[in-house]
């Protein structure tokens, strides 16, 4: 039996008329038919002779209708009736908390950053001679930000490239020359100690030729400009990368939901561009300082991976701005 029905046969058990019931079922289950049958299963209770048959319309109608929507409707059959303005709870499901998946990608850009930038400060390819530059007997020479590198290997008189390389190098050329020389191929030495050497050398060379002596002094400032670049372009970089290191822990401690002290994860994001723009900075420094031995030099891969630091750090701040966490 629906809802419509019960209520109507409510109404009928106490003692409205049918029109009266049905108009009054209508009200809150629009279109509803009385079934026949129930109706014939219902008689109507026999009237009161002491009341005229419109008494009931008479009587104040508000208390009788409460009851009936009281005792005889269900909730579930108000709430299932929007027309009975009653309000039907809607099932919400609960929306799931947005995941930080951006920032986590932003924190792995810049942990490779950060990678990139350690090998690029303590490599020793920021610039390397080019295959054309090598003479016949002489290493292939590869210079970091302070540490020039001499590769002798499959060089037809091995010991002798060994040997002025180490010389040229060291600290005290003429102890140096006096000693036998490692047997590694592969010597390293400051740039701050070859540029030394080679103009104490030329000099000792040149005599009294002041034109030989003058050119000496020009390539000895040219030489030292890349021990100067590299030690701005260092620094820069180890500030790059403090910037780079705070950031990754700002970003992770702000994507966890915890707070560090005055709220310094907030600035996570802006740490991560200032290391960024700070590598690439370093990396124009040393562009624009070194010297390439007139164009003996090329750039290795310590200077793209300090630059790529950069730009990684750049993209990892704008994957974070994206982050709707």
């Amino acid at each position: 039996m629906t809802g419509g029905q019960t209520y109507y046969n409510g109404l009928i058990a106490q003692g409205y008329p049918a029109d009266q019931a049905l108009g009054y079922t209508q009200q809150y289950y629009p279109g509803f038919t009385p079934a026949d049958a129930a109706q014939e299963s219902m008689p109507l209770p026999a009237p009161i002779p002491s009341q005229p048959l419109i008494q009931p319309q008479a009587t104040p109608q508000p208390q009788i209708m409460v009851q009936p929507m009281a005792q005889t409707i269900p909730v579930q059959q108000q709430m299932a009736n929007p027309a009975l303005g009653g309000v039907a709870p809607v099932a919400v499901a609960p929306i799931a908390e947005k995941k930080p998946i951006l920032t986590w990608v932003a924190v792995g850009c810049i942990t490779i950053a950060v990678l990139l930038a350690l090998v690029g400060q303590f490599g020793n390819s920021w610039q390397v001679q080019n295959d054309e530059s090598i003479e016949n007997g002489a290493g292939q020479v590869s210079l970091g930000l302070s540490d020039m590198k001499v590769d002798c290997t499959g060089v037809a008189q091995e010991q002798s490239c060994i040997q002025l390389a180490y010389v040229l190098l060291a600290d005290d050329m003429d102890n140096a020359a006096s000693e036998s020389p490692p047997s590694d191929s592969i010597v390293k030495g400051p740039i701050e100690n070859y540029c030394e050497n080679t103009y104490s050398l030329t000099i000792a060379l040149a005599g009294d030729n002041q034109e030989l002596r003058s050119q000496a002094g020009d390539d000895r400032e040219n030489c030292l400009s890349n021990d100067a670049a590299g030690g701005v372009t260092g620094i820069t970089v180890w500030i790059a990368m403090l910037g780079l290191l705070s950031s990754a822990v700002m970003l992770t401690v702000s994507s966890i939901g915890k707070e560090l002290p005055a709220n310094a994860q907030r600035y996570g994001r802006p740490s991560s561009f200032i290391g960024g723009g700070l590598a690439i900075l370093g990396a124009v420094i040393w562009l624009l300082m070194k010297y390439d031995f007139d164009g003996n030099f090329d750039n290795g891969s310590s200077f793209y991976f300090i630059l790529f630091a950069g730009i990684l750090a750049i993209i990892a701040g704008i994957l974070d701005t994206f982050d709707k966490r």
